[in-house]
């Protein structure tokens, strides 16, 4: 009897495993399904003020001036996302505009630390609240967190693409000359975003890398982990973002610029990690190294300043050939 009862209770296991494993992987193909183009936004924008104020960004005062404005959408019926829109103090209007994807653990107000040097060239820039940060906060116990960040990789893409319709809606912005600017955990995603969304220009892809199992070997990942959990940070990471590693989607990427920025000392976004997306991407492609650690933990800001400056010429270069006037032949 107890034996008929360990096969039966097995024999269910193994069913729940098998269902649980099949219901990932239909999941996992429909992953980024259900973007909507025609969805209503419902966006709202404040009036712009101006800031001017000094800021300490990577451990160095700056001066920082723009206009600011706040704008809310739709990101789907029900949920709403926020988001922060910097300007030029001097304004040419319609105008291009970076799209920034902040880093894990960053918010939509990352914008404003490092955005004068863009509005500066010319470009608006605009960040919103990825889904668990800021005003999209989200709590619970480790499963439901770890689900969470799941739906947080398919939402940033979402999101991303809902953001570039309502700008489109703006006749101060040029429509046709949006580029994308990734930050670590932005630009992880960002892959995904530019293998669906083809509206951008070119982008710039800062300290991101592809092959989640080799970022679950981060020094500074591992060192912010339990013992126990250690051997199994990888292959967890691996299913959690299965569906968003972005060696999957780099391949999808045609046409668009990329540039990638990595530091070779990244304890977070390991060099190898960086070397295995850059290898997946397609061409047009350009990666530039740098002696820094991750940006947020780096304590050599001028060297994360240099790279930054060295992404907005980059930017800016890939705009003026979005702006030149076409050759005409004559026989």
């Amino acid at each position: 009897m107890l034996r008929r009862i360990l096969v039966v209770a097995g024999l269910l296991v193994v069913v729940v495993v098998v269902g649980l494993l099949a219901a990932k992987m239909y999941a996992d193909r429909h992953f980024y399904d259900g973007y909507d183009a025609k969805a209503p936004l419902n966006a709202t924008a404040s009036d712009v003020v101006s800031v001017n104020r000094t800021r300490k960004v990577f451990g160095q005062e700056i001066a920082t001036h723009f206009r600011r404005q706040r704008v809310e959408l739709d990101a789907r019926p029900g949920e709403r996302m926020a988001a922060i829109l910097t300007l030029p103090t001097s304004v040419q209007v319609p105008m291009p505009v970076i799209v920034l994807l902040h880093g894990s653990h960053q918010e939509k107000e990352f914008v404003e630390e490092i955005c004068t040097p863009f509005n500066e060239a010319g470009f608006a820039m605009v960040c919103f609240d990825q889904y668990m940060r800021g005003e999209r906060s989200v709590k619970g116990n480790p499963i439901a967190v770890a689900l969470a960040f799941r739906e947080r990789c398919w939402k940033t893409v979402h999101d991303t693409r809902r953001l570039v319709d309502y700008l489109q809606t703006r006749p101060d912005i040029a429509g046709d000359r949006i580029y994308l600017v990734g930050a670590s955990y932005g630009a992880i995603t960002g892959v995904a975003v530019l293998a669906q969304e083809k509206r951008f220009k070119a982008a710039d892809l800062v300290v991101g890398g592809g092959n989640v199992r080799l970022l679950g070997k981060a020094p500074e990942v591992r060192s912010e982990l339990p013992n126990w959990l250690l051997p199994f940070a990888g292959p967890l990471m691996a299913f959690v973002m299965g569906s968003a590693e972005p060696l999957l989607h780099a391949p999808k990427i045609s046409g668009i610029p990329v540039l990638m920025q990595n530091g070779s000392n990244d304890g977070v976004v390991i060099p190898e990690s960086g070397k295995a997306l850059f290898a997946a991407l397609p061409e047009p492609k350009e990666i530039r190294w740098y002696p820094i650690n991750h940006p947020d933990r780096e304590p050599n800001g001028r060297e994360v300043f240099r790279m930054l400056d060295e992404g907005l010429k980059w930017l800016v270069a890939q705009d003026a050939k979005q702006t030149a006037a076409p050759v005409v032949t004559t026989r």
